[in-house]
């Protein structure tokens, strides 16, 4: 059976994905070529975009650019502020 993932979970790995795009993009910089990293990318990428989606249908907007597609009120100020203890994950 699978578990879904608790808030604190999905940041912790939505975090992982993006440091792994932003580390992938930098090594494509220097190896524009290298097939088996693009292929990385553009999986991470992916992975990455449905995690963030899967957030935001549970929790709400992580920016205020996704604030579009959630729905028929403005649910960013709805959400923690990064200086909130709750808005942040314990390592």
């Amino acid at each position: 059976m699978h578990n879904p993932l608790d808030r604190d979970e999905h940041l912790k790995r939505l975090s992982i994905l993006d440091f792994m795009i932003l580390d992938l993009g930098l090594y494509l910089n220097n190896n524009p070529d290298d097939a088996q990293a693009l292929s990385i990318f553009a999986t991470v990428s992916q992975d990455a975009n449905d995690l963030r989606s899967s957030y935001e249908k549970t929790y709400g907007p992580l920016t205020k650019r996704s604030q579009a597609s959630a729905g028929d009120c403005w649910k960013w100020i709805s959400n923690p502020w990064p200086w909130e203890v709750e808005a942040n994950y314990e390592l």
